[in-house]
Protein backbone atom coordinates (compact mmCIF):
# COMPACT_ATOMS: atom_id res chain seq x y z
CA UNK A 1 0.00 0.00 0.00
CA UNK A 2 1.21 3.67 -0.44
CA UNK A 3 2.60 6.11 1.63
CA UNK A 4 -0.59 8.04 1.60
CA UNK A 5 -2.88 5.40 1.99
CA UNK A 6 -0.91 4.32 4.78
CA UNK A 7 -0.82 7.81 6.31
CA UNK A 8 -4.85 8.09 5.71
CA UNK A 9 -5.47 4.71 7.58
CA UNK A 10 -3.36 5.60 10.58
CA UNK A 11 -4.93 9.19 10.93
CA UNK A 12 -8.52 7.42 10.82
CA UNK A 13 -7.63 5.40 13.49
CA UNK A 14 -5.92 7.85 15.29
CA UNK A 15 -8.85 10.10 15.45
CA UNK A 16 -11.41 7.26 16.66
CA UNK A 17 -9.12 6.04 18.98
CA UNK A 18 -10.10 9.94 20.32
CA UNK A 19 -13.75 8.89 20.78
CA UNK A 20 -13.33 5.59 22.36
CA UNK A 21 -13.56 3.44 18.89
CA UNK A 22 -17.16 4.41 19.02
CA UNK A 23 -19.10 1.85 16.22
CA UNK A 24 -22.53 3.18 16.65
CA UNK A 25 -22.05 5.91 13.03
CA UNK A 26 -24.12 8.56 14.35
CA UNK A 27 -23.01 8.87 17.47
CA UNK A 28 -19.36 8.54 15.44
CA UNK A 29 -20.56 11.68 13.37
CA UNK A 30 -21.85 13.78 16.13
CA UNK A 31 -18.35 13.67 18.28
CA UNK A 32 -16.90 14.64 14.57
CA UNK A 33 -18.68 17.43 14.27
CA UNK A 34 -20.63 15.52 11.05
CA UNK A 35 -24.05 15.99 9.78
CA UNK A 36 -26.02 13.37 8.12
CA UNK A 37 -28.98 14.27 5.65
CA UNK A 38 -30.94 12.55 3.47
CA UNK A 39 -30.16 12.73 -0.18
CA UNK A 40 -30.18 11.29 -3.76
CA UNK A 41 -26.75 9.77 -3.30
CA UNK A 42 -24.21 8.94 -0.78
CA UNK A 43 -22.07 11.39 -0.67
CA UNK A 44 -19.64 12.90 1.52
CA UNK A 45 -18.02 16.75 2.03
CA UNK A 46 -15.67 17.72 5.01
CA UNK A 47 -16.71 21.40 4.07
CA UNK A 48 -17.26 23.45 6.21
CA UNK A 49 -19.70 22.26 7.31
CA UNK A 50 -19.03 18.39 7.39
CA UNK A 51 -22.22 17.32 5.76
CA UNK A 52 -22.63 13.46 4.35
CA UNK A 53 -25.64 12.62 2.40
CA UNK A 54 -26.97 9.32 2.60
CA UNK A 55 -29.39 6.81 1.04
CA UNK A 56 -31.81 4.76 2.88
CA UNK A 57 -30.69 1.36 2.65
CA UNK A 58 -33.51 -1.46 3.96
CA UNK A 59 -30.68 -3.60 5.19
CA UNK A 60 -29.48 -2.38 8.14
CA UNK A 61 -25.43 -3.70 8.56
CA UNK A 62 -25.28 -2.92 5.11
CA UNK A 63 -26.25 0.59 6.11
CA UNK A 64 -23.85 0.90 9.13
CA UNK A 65 -20.78 -0.11 6.83
CA UNK A 66 -21.96 3.00 4.19
CA UNK A 67 -21.99 5.04 6.75
CA UNK A 68 -18.67 4.72 8.09
CA UNK A 69 -17.11 4.48 4.65
CA UNK A 70 -18.26 8.03 4.12
CA UNK A 71 -17.32 9.32 7.22
CA UNK A 72 -13.94 7.53 6.32
CA UNK A 73 -14.18 10.03 3.34
CA UNK A 74 -14.66 13.03 5.32
CA UNK A 75 -11.35 11.82 7.18
CA UNK A 76 -9.57 11.22 4.40
CA UNK A 77 -10.25 15.00 3.75
CA UNK A 78 -9.21 16.06 6.83
CA UNK A 79 -6.21 14.58 6.73
CA UNK A 80 -5.25 16.64 3.83
CA UNK A 81 -4.65 13.77 1.69
CA UNK A 82 -7.78 12.87 -0.70
CA UNK A 83 -5.28 14.05 -3.47
CA UNK A 84 -2.11 12.26 -2.63
CA UNK A 85 -4.31 8.94 -1.99
CA UNK A 86 -5.82 9.77 -6.03
CA UNK A 87 -2.39 10.24 -7.39
CA UNK A 88 -0.92 6.99 -6.55
CA UNK A 89 -2.64 5.30 -9.40
CA UNK A 90 -3.37 6.16 -12.46
CA UNK A 91 -5.72 8.62 -13.18
CA UNK A 92 -8.06 5.29 -14.81
CA UNK A 93 -7.88 3.56 -11.26
CA UNK A 94 -7.71 6.95 -9.36
CA UNK A 95 -11.57 7.36 -7.83
CA UNK A 96 -11.89 3.39 -7.40
CA UNK A 97 -8.40 3.27 -4.79
CA UNK A 98 -9.99 5.99 -3.49
CA UNK A 99 -12.99 4.05 -2.99
CA UNK A 100 -10.88 0.85 -2.09
CA UNK A 101 -8.74 3.11 1.05
CA UNK A 102 -12.31 4.68 2.18
CA UNK A 103 -13.85 1.01 2.66
CA UNK A 104 -10.59 -0.39 4.14
CA UNK A 105 -10.90 2.46 6.58
CA UNK A 106 -14.62 2.43 6.82
CA UNK A 107 -14.53 -0.94 8.07
CA UNK A 108 -11.46 -0.34 10.72
CA UNK A 109 -14.44 2.26 11.81
CA UNK A 110 -17.07 -0.58 12.23
CA UNK A 111 -15.03 -3.31 13.43
CA UNK A 112 -12.67 -1.34 15.22
CA UNK A 113 -8.63 -3.04 16.39
CA UNK A 114 -10.01 -3.44 19.90
CA UNK A 115 -12.53 -5.97 18.78
CA UNK A 116 -10.64 -7.46 16.29
CA UNK A 117 -7.69 -8.14 18.62
CA UNK A 118 -10.24 -9.93 20.83
CA UNK A 119 -11.99 -11.77 18.97
CA UNK A 120 -8.04 -13.05 17.74
CA UNK A 121 -7.50 -13.99 21.30
CA UNK A 122 -10.41 -16.05 21.57
CA UNK A 123 -10.08 -18.10 18.29
CA UNK A 124 -7.28 -17.38 17.14
CA UNK A 125 -7.13 -18.23 12.71
CA UNK A 126 -10.10 -20.08 12.99
CA UNK A 127 -13.57 -19.16 10.97
CA UNK A 128 -15.12 -18.70 14.35
CA UNK A 129 -13.76 -15.57 14.82
CA UNK A 130 -15.26 -14.19 11.88
CA UNK A 131 -18.96 -15.17 13.40
CA UNK A 132 -17.08 -13.16 16.55
CA UNK A 133 -16.32 -10.07 14.36
CA UNK A 134 -19.67 -10.14 12.99
CA UNK A 135 -21.18 -10.59 16.69
CA UNK A 136 -19.62 -7.83 18.20
CA UNK A 137 -19.97 -4.97 15.44
CA UNK A 138 -23.20 -5.69 14.01
CA UNK A 139 -21.90 -5.60 10.54
CA UNK A 140 -22.69 -8.15 8.01
CA UNK A 141 -20.96 -11.37 7.58
CA UNK A 142 -19.15 -10.21 4.11
CA UNK A 143 -18.32 -7.31 5.78
CA UNK A 144 -16.74 -9.28 8.93
CA UNK A 145 -15.08 -11.43 6.49
CA UNK A 146 -12.87 -9.03 4.68
CA UNK A 147 -12.09 -6.99 7.99
CA UNK A 148 -10.85 -10.19 9.17
CA UNK A 149 -8.91 -11.06 6.25
CA UNK A 150 -7.38 -6.95 6.06
CA UNK A 151 -6.80 -6.40 9.42
CA UNK A 152 -3.17 -7.06 8.81
CA UNK A 153 -2.01 -5.91 5.80
CA UNK A 154 1.64 -7.85 6.12
CA UNK A 155 -0.14 -11.02 6.75
CA UNK A 156 -0.90 -13.90 3.82
CA UNK A 157 -4.44 -14.90 4.77
CA UNK A 158 -7.65 -15.86 3.04
CA UNK A 159 -11.38 -16.62 3.89
CA UNK A 160 -14.11 -17.74 2.32
CA UNK A 161 -17.49 -18.36 2.64
CA UNK A 162 -19.62 -21.37 0.61
CA UNK A 163 -23.80 -21.32 -0.28
CA UNK A 164 -24.49 -24.33 -1.46
CA UNK A 165 -21.82 -25.54 -3.67
CA UNK A 166 -20.50 -22.35 -4.59
CA UNK A 167 -18.13 -19.76 -3.37
CA UNK A 168 -20.49 -16.97 -1.82
CA UNK A 169 -17.93 -14.48 0.19
CA UNK A 170 -14.08 -14.49 -0.50
CA UNK A 171 -11.14 -12.36 0.49
CA UNK A 172 -7.48 -12.59 0.27
CA UNK A 173 -4.61 -11.28 0.77
CA UNK A 174 -0.96 -11.73 0.13
CA UNK A 175 -1.59 -14.71 -1.53
CA UNK A 176 -3.83 -16.72 -4.53
CA UNK A 177 -7.12 -15.00 -5.13
CA UNK A 178 -10.18 -16.62 -3.61
CA UNK A 179 -12.90 -16.20 -6.23
CA UNK A 180 -16.71 -16.00 -5.38
CA UNK A 181 -18.76 -17.99 -7.25
CA UNK A 182 -16.55 -20.85 -8.00
CA UNK A 183 -17.96 -24.14 -8.02
CA UNK A 184 -16.52 -26.23 -4.47
CA UNK A 185 -18.64 -29.19 -4.06
CA UNK A 186 -15.71 -30.24 -1.53
CA UNK A 187 -14.36 -27.57 0.11
CA UNK A 188 -11.86 -29.82 1.94
CA UNK A 189 -10.69 -31.11 -1.33
CA UNK A 190 -10.79 -27.46 -2.99
CA UNK A 191 -8.90 -25.90 0.13
CA UNK A 192 -7.07 -28.53 1.67
CA UNK A 193 -4.91 -25.94 3.84
CA UNK A 194 -8.09 -24.45 5.33
CA UNK A 195 -9.79 -24.55 8.36
CA UNK A 196 -13.31 -25.35 8.03
CA UNK A 197 -16.50 -24.70 9.79
CA UNK A 198 -19.62 -25.95 8.93
CA UNK A 199 -22.97 -23.97 9.40
CA UNK A 200 -25.66 -26.69 8.94
CA UNK A 201 -28.82 -24.31 9.75
CA UNK A 202 -27.25 -21.54 6.79
CA UNK A 203 -25.85 -24.88 4.43
CA UNK A 204 -22.85 -22.67 4.29
CA UNK A 205 -19.09 -23.60 5.09
CA UNK A 206 -16.63 -21.17 6.34
CA UNK A 207 -13.16 -21.48 5.67
CA UNK A 208 -9.61 -19.57 6.86
CA UNK A 209 -6.44 -20.09 5.70
CA UNK A 210 -2.87 -18.48 7.16
CA UNK A 211 0.65 -18.88 5.22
Amino acid sequence: MRDASHAAIAYAVQQHAKHDHETCPERLCAALGIRVIPGQENRAVDGPPSIITLRRDRYAPRQRFTMHHEIAHILIQRAGLEDAVLGEVDSDDAEGHLEAIASHIGAALLMPEPLVRASMRDWGDRPEVILSIQQGSGASFSAALLRYVTHDLQASRGAFATSGSYVAHAASINMRPIYRYSRVPDPRASFPEAVLLSLPHHARTVGVMVF
